[in-house]
């Protein structure tokens, strides 16, 4: 513990007396130094972590450091077997960071957004029947016949709107039991866009109609599974795009195996 408390307190004099530099050394280790821009690169959340965090981070760099430079007189980047691991690291490293270059350049339009949901649907099936619509109640009989003679044939799109015969508008969205077993007994067999014929229900006269309608093979609509959608068209936009990229560098570079990779079984 005191060797902890030893390093926070070398810590907070360093960062005091190099706040008249730009960038300040935070720890050396023999030749080695940790500088203020490295630690931000290394701990990007540094200035939220507590005391104890910042320590703990900094006795592991100090470790690292330590086992390094042994590590370095030991002669151990001499070692062949190392040299290809790093080689070999390196090129991945290089080959992963030249290629995010492109990818971080990609903008998946809308059109490709929408493409791909109508050509991935089954993707996002709804998976059981549900319904949208409203209930409207009235005062009496009458009422409620002559709101089904003035629009019994209007081709309901959304809710109705406010009308003076209604004296109760009850609206449900997207359920997928009935919500009401009077007027609506099975929500599969409910016909869309058009008014019930009036019925009198629970003690009140109702007219029903089901605006929309999802059943369970139908497709989810976009602006709910639009995340979704976004992700997966830029993963394919992706794909298409490395694999156009990576053709038209292979038709400029000579590429010849003279090794023969194939076993006798395999010919």
């Amino acid at each position: 513990m005191k060797s902890l408390i030893r390093i926070l307190l070398v810590f907070s004099l360093v960062l005091m007396a190099g706040c008249k530099t730009k960038d300040p050394v935070i720890v050396t280790v023999g030749d080695s130094k940790l500088h203020q821009s490295e630690l931000y690169t290394y701990a990007p959340d540094w200035d939220s972590w507590g005391d104890r965090e910042r320590i703990l981070f900094l006795q592991h760099w100090i470790e690292e450091e330590l086992v390094y430079q042994q590590a370095v007189k030991a002669g151990a980047l001499k070692d062949s077997v190392l040299i290809r691991m790093i080689e070999r690291t390196k090129r991945k490293i290089v080959a992963d960071y030249f290629m995010q270059t492109f990818l971080d350049t990609m903008i998946v339009s809308d059109v490709e957004k929408i493409d791909f949901y109508h050509k991935n649907q089954n993707l996002y099936l709804n998976g059981k029947t549900s319904v949208s619509g409203a209930i409207l109640t009235f005062a009496d009989w009458k009422s409620a016949v002559l709101y089904y003679k003035e629009f019994k044939n209007t081709k309901f799109e959304s809710i109705p709107p406010n009308h003076r015969l209604v004296k109760r508008m009850r609206e449900f969205d997207g359920v997928d039991m009935t919500p009401d077993p009077c007027m609506i007994p099975s929500i599969r067999r409910a016909v869309v866009g058009r008014i019930t014929p009036m019925k009198v229900c629970d003690g009140a006269a109702k007219i029903a109609v089901v605006t929309n309608r999802l059943d369970s093979a139908d497709a989810r609509p976009l602006d709910e599974v639009i995340e979704d959608v976004s992700m997966q068209a830029w993963m394919e936009h992706q794909n298409v795009v490395l694999k156009r990229l990576k053709d038209e560098w292979k038709t400029g570079i000579p590429i010849i195996t003279k090794i023969n990779v194939f076993s006798e079984k395999e010919k």
